[in-house]
């Protein structure tokens, strides 16, 4: 009897907090869209990218994508000299630089102005393209295990294992320097193929683009005229057995664009509780021509850069590993390996040579890897 009044009292306690609790509608922040603008200009004779859009509210990336992206501006990046060139709109509000004669020149100062429809009117600080400071070498490359992202809930790895990059350089005595590294390389990928006859495969491997968007920067304040040594700047995947060709870039940035770049660097890695406040956007070199007091978030930068490619020609890896490691990122449905993987470089049927090298590493230094 005891048992059951104490039931009697716990379900009565149970029912009136649950009565008593009162839903909150939590207000959401709602603030002004504010100008994204994002760019840079080198002296590499390739296109130049400016990418213009606004700040949207805290939804999925595709939607601020598709909806906040700005499709009709005017776009023109100018020197110190007059020289100026319109770019012309790609896609997903990026602006692209048809003009293979403008280049940009180390010691020239280069802005981006922006026009939008509404009449309004942006434009840059200029930036001078400062001296570039080469790369040394790679002077090391690791095999590395990566276990940090892993997806229980498709029972697999979505990051494989990877290698890292290591490079040397040394670094100006007589110069404040600024650096930021920008890399990409293409990697082996593997399908099952499509059946081209009596034991004849075709299409069951190809080379994917992949590009390096992790922010690697680095001030010389406390190691000015030292050398960097195994300063780790890039990284590839491993999804099958075979060459890697890589792209290293350092660029030598203005004191300003690394500040920017670190205050970005400091809230991507911020952690706190719910009660510290909320990060405060990172406004860049972009304001209003009129109102100089409005500024856009984003920056555009003038910079030097220098490459560095190797191909990495691997050495000694076990059935073991590539079975348990990198068999899993193999589709198991017949599959052309360039239209399946995104950003693949595709190649036309036998008897050409099939999954050719990506162009331009006929000359890079080879380096041989023990996976």
């Amino acid at each position: 009897m005891k048992n059951f009044r104490f039931l009697q009292l716990a379900f009565l306690f149970t029912y009136l907090n649950s009565a008593c609790i009162k839903q909150v509608e939590v207000p959401i922040r709602n603030e002004k869209p504010q100008l994204v603008v994002q760019g840079l200009i080198t002296n590499d004779s390739l296109p130049y990218e400016v990418k213009v859009s606004f700040s949207g509210p805290f939804t999925s990336r595709s939607v601020a994508i598709d909806e906040y992206v700005v499709k009709n501006a005017t776009v023109i990046i100018k020197d110190d000299l007059g020289n100026s060139t319109q770019l012309a709109y790609r896609d997903s509000g990026i602006y692209v630089t048809t003009d293979p004669n403008f280049v940009g020149k180390v010691g020239r100062s280069y802005h981006v102005e922006i026009g939008l429809a509404d009449g309004s009117h942006f434009i840059s600080t200029p930036e001078t393209i400062r001296p570039p400071v080469p790369i040394d070498s790679i002077s090391k490359v690791e095999y590395s295990l990566f276990f940090d992202k892993l997806d229980l809930s498709f029972g697999s790895n979505p990051y494989s294992d990877r290698l890292n990059a290591f490079i040397d350089f040394k670094d100006p005595p007589d110069q404040e320097n600024y650096y930021r590294w920008s890399s990409y390389n293409y990697v082996l990928r593997k399908c099952s193929g499509l059946p081209c006859g009596f034991g004849c495969i075709m299409y069951d491997y190809c080379y994917q683009l992949h590009v390096v968007n992790d922010l690697q920067i680095l001030s010389d304040a406390s190691v000015n005229g030292n050398l960097i040594h195994q300063k780790q700047v890039e990284y590839s995947y491993i999804y099958w057995f075979g060459k890697q060709y890589i792209d290293i870039g350092q660029l030598s940035i203005s004191r300003e664009a690394y500040q920017f770049w670190e205050r970005y660097q400091e809230q991507l890695t911020r952690t706190g509780s719910i009660l510290d406040p909320l990060p405060s956007p990172i406004k860049g070199n972009v304001h209003d021509a009129v109102d100089t007091t409005d500024i856009a978030l984003g920056y555009f930068e003038a910079s030097s850069i220098t490459h560095k490619r190797v191909v990495l020609v691997p050495f000694g890896i076990t059935q073991f590993l590539l079975d348990q490691r990198a068999r899993q990122y193999i589709p198991s449905e017949p599959a052309i390996c360039f239209e399946y993987f995104l950003n693949a470089l595709p190649y036309p049927p036998p008897p050409a040579q099939q999954y050719p090298p990506p162009p331009g590493w006929e000359n890079a230094q080879q380096l041989i890897v023990n996976w």
